[in-house]
């Protein structure tokens, strides 16, 4: 496919991207949201991130999380980075999952700027278990030279896991555990909106384990930017000049905030029906020779299809696009690819999703 047709593709009101958290943005649909929302009501300013919409938003967010405070950050990103550096630099130790962003895609962030040491668990799994994480504990002090852990990092659903979302009942004994032996946790909660909806765990069980949890502001609510660090009204209370320390108290981050504020509150509409809407084309699509769809058992808004040896990938991906669905092929190991679910499977019905999959995996079968 052409760049123009695929540029028309991403910014068509009716694709269906199986891929991806939200359909591609663009700077211009930032702006028109901005008007949008500016023709509605008058957005409240803020000075270097304090006050205005970012006020509104760290209000709202923490009461969802059912915490009593929250502090706006440009990236999750440094977010994490704060939560674990507050919670843990009296002891200089953390232990995160190896699968975890904060320890595979930060650049050793914490360990270069923080001088804490990042102890990761877990293997190519999306989570430790309970066992693991005792052990871990009991070397950190039972070593020629003492190295207590000060904070237990969980990220939950993991990108790098094909969005797996460590289990309720594992994650609990975690953190009970973590708590008996007085050591603060943090939950890398950056897509835990939509984990929570195929779940079916609330944010506020999810957050009331933790110490602190970071929810990111543009993967599910289309704004270009940000996150929310959420916690005790004492952890959070002069935050802002850790923020300021490390750069990340922006000017203008109201205009972030109020996009944040907006796509929060469609997406909660939006989530319940997308699951549903998603359940109902793989029910039907399950029905297709040729394609199997698989579930992971830890919960996922990722599903894997596997299809017979005979199915041409790349003829099916372009048959798809030309009706406006888009899948990821990259991924694309002994004939299984997966599908994401976000709320652009709105856009089409789940019947008219079945028969699009049927006709053009019918046309990419090998001769």
């Amino acid at each position: 496919m052409d760049p123009k047709s695929l540029k028309e593709l991403q910014s068509s009101e009716h694709s269906v991207f199986f891929y991806g958290d939200d359909a591609p943005s663009s700077n211009i649909q930032f702006i028109n949201q901005l008007k949008d929302i500016s023709d509605t009501r008058k957005m409240a300013e803020d000075n270097y991130s304090i006050g205005g919409e970012v006020t509104e938003l760290e209000t709202i967010m923490a009461e969802k999380l059912g915490k009593e405070a929250s502090v706006f950050f440009p990236t999750g990103t440094l977010a994490n980075h704060i939560a674990i550096r507050q919670l843990g630099l009296s002891r200089g130790r953390a232990i995160v999952p190896k699968q975890s962003h904060i320890y595979q895609d930060s650049g050793d962030s914490v360990q270069q700027l923080s001088g804490m040491n990042l102890v990761p668990l877990g293997g190519d799994n999306p989570y430790f278990d309970l066992p693991e994480l005792e052990e871990a504990l009991d070397s950190s002090i039972s070593g020629r030279v003492v190295n207590p852990v000060g904070v237990v990092v969980i990220e939950t659903p993991v990108r790098r896991c094909f969005g797996r979302s460590m289990p309720y009942e594992k994650m609990l004994a975690l953190t009970e555990y973590c708590r008996e032996q007085g050591i603060s946790t943090h939950l890398d909660g950056a897509r835990l909106f939509i984990a929570s909806a195929f779940t079916k765990v609330s944010l506020k069980e999810y957050s009331s384990l933790f110490d602190t949890v970071y929810i990111s502001m543009w993967k599910y609510f289309r704004a270009p930017y940000g996150a929310v660090l959420a916690g005790s009204k004492e952890f959070c209370e002069n935050l802002f000049h850790v923020r300021r320390m490390f750069g990340g108290s922006l000017p203008f981050s109201s205009l972030s905030a109020a996009l944040a504020l907006n796509g929060l509150s469609q997406f909660e509409e939006d989530a319940p029906l997308a699951v549903n809407r998603s359940n109902e084309f793989f029910a039907l699509l399950g029905k297709i020779p040729n394609v199997k769809v698989n579930r992971y058992e830890d919960e996922s808004n990722i599903i894997p299809l596997e299809f017979d040896s005979n199915v041409n990938l790349e003829d099916l991906s372009r048959n798809l696009r030309s009706e406006g669905v888009i899948i990821n092929t990259e991924t694309n190991s002994q004939n299984i690819i997966h599908l994401t679910i976000n709320m652009t499977i709105l856009r089409k019905s789940a019947q008219d999703l079945y028969k699009i999959f049927k006709n053009a995996l019918q046309a990419s079968l090998k001769v």
